[in-house]
């Protein structure tokens, strides 16, 4: 193993033994038995930190930089990590809404792998971040730590957190990961609702009655509460601010969601009442590959990691909504587990061409994209003519740009999104 780390490419080369090997995760694999041992020996950092703990199908990540936003503005030192990355590995150990710096981030990994190496236990890539993640938020004495699950609740790594005073949050679930999570949506509220432990509050939007049956089941098992609210209740509750009004339809659901949350830790926990203006800031928050746009040469360029039913409804939505009457040209490629065949009629409703390329990734396991001839004819089945293949994706990516098409899009999964921006600095 290299054991000088001093770049972020350093950090690629010592991390890459903790890969899993296999392809693809099954029930057996997503277990507790390897982090619950690691945490302990760290001494429980978890135990010493206030945590809000996000599960759910679509919106974890928006939801937690937004909650993180509004603690930061409240004057408190946050700690937040999410997954995957989409620039840099640091946007997994964040402070106060900022990654580590590389430096930081670097020396503190490599005093950390130390630690570990002297136990016997071999951590995965994911067990490994989040555990460097929740020590680095204990060294660094954050008053809170926002932490998304990386898949599902109950099983994932991140649900070591069993605190009384653990407030949790879900968002919108859905279908997603049914390999690993289940095949119907009561099992997958089950993992979902998992992260609750015995008298912790949970927080969500009112959902389908037979998702909100098993979240009163495992709320009532645990001695737990439910905070229930609905987009239109916290809608009335922040008013018609003009400033919201800009917020993709999604984030505005995303960002009330986190409103609501913070308005109850601030209660509990005698936060201060934000002013307008600093909720205004949080809701500005920048969150990468999450309806992000940036202009290239003449071309704007938004990209959207939309992996499922409901992030493509969602983006999809939203963007009609941002650019109504537009036509623009598509990269996409979707992870190889996906359900991907049911997200393409929302594409066909404003695609005017669309480009099928793919994508090899290690973050977490190794990750490949599904083939782009399935994605092609999936897309001619469907109606749509103007489709074209290029596997590489950077001859894709220049190949768009060369398109006449002044809007882009590049959407269908955020390792396809995270290799791009590797490759081409955007303006």
């Amino acid at each position: 193993m290299k054991r000088t780390i001093s770049n972020f490419s350093d950090v690629d080369l010592v991390l890459r033994p903790y890969v899993p090997l296999i392809k693809q995760l099954t029930g057996k694999d997503t277990v507790l038995d390897r982090i619950k041992p690691l945490m302990a020996y760290l001494g429980n950092p978890e135990n010493k930190l206030k945590t809000i703990h996000i599960a759910g199908t679509s919106g974890k990540t928006s939801t937690a930089y937004y909650l993180s936003s509004l603690l930061v503005l409240a004057g408190q030192k946050v700690g937040l990590t999410v997954s995957p990355h989409i620039d840099k590995i640091s946007e997994r150990t964040q402070v106060n809404g900022k990654p580590l710096s590389e430096k930081v981030f670097c020396e503190r990994l490599a005093e950390f792998l130390k630690i570990v190496e002297k136990s016997s236990i071999k951590p995965s890539y994911f067990e490994l971040i989040y555990a460097f993640s929740i020590w680095v938020f204990a060294e660094f004495h954050v008053d809170y730590a926002v932490i998304e699950t990386g898949l599902g609740g109950l099983y994932d790594a991140t649900n070591v957190v069993d605190r009384e005073d653990k407030v949790c949050v879900l968002t919108d679930i859905g279908f997603d990961h049914m390999n690993i999570l289940g095949h119907s949506i009561t099992e997958i509220a089950a993992q979902k609702v998992g992260i609750v432990h015995k008298n912790n509050s949970l927080l969500m939007f009112s959902q389908h009655n037979e998702i909100m049956k098993v979240i009163n089941n495992w709320v009532n098992n645990h001695q737990a509460s439910l905070n229930l609210t609905s987009q239109n209740e916290e809608q009335k509750v922040y008013g018609q601010a003009e400033s919201f009004k800009s917020l993709p339809d999604f984030q505005k659901r995303n960002w009330l969601l986190a409103f609501f949350t913070y308005r109850f830790v601030a209660k509990r926990d005698g936060l201060k009442d934000l002013t307008l203006s600093e909720l205004t800031i949080s809701q500005k928050t920048v969150i990468p590959a999450r309806m992000d746009i940036s202009k290239v040469g003449d071309h704007l360029v938004t990209m959207d990691g939309a992996h499922n039913y409901q992030k493509m409804l969602a983006f999809i939505s939203s963007y009609k909504q941002m650019f109504p009457d537009t036509k623009p040209a598509v990269l996409l490629s979707f992870k190889s587990d996906k359900a991907y065949v049911e997200t393409l009629p929302f594409i066909k409703e404003i695609a005017d061409s669309i480009i099928v390329t793919t994508f090899e990734s290690s973050q977490d396991l190794p990750i490949t994209s599904c083939p782009p001839e399935d994605i092609y004819f999936a897309l001619k089945k469907i109606g749509i003519e103007n489709v074209s293949i290029e596997p590489d994706n950077t001859k894709a990516y220049e190949k768009l740009l060369k398109l006449k098409s002044k809007q882009l899009i590049i959407t269908g999964s955020f390792y396809l999104i995270a290799q791009i921006r590797e490759k081409f600095k955007h303006d």
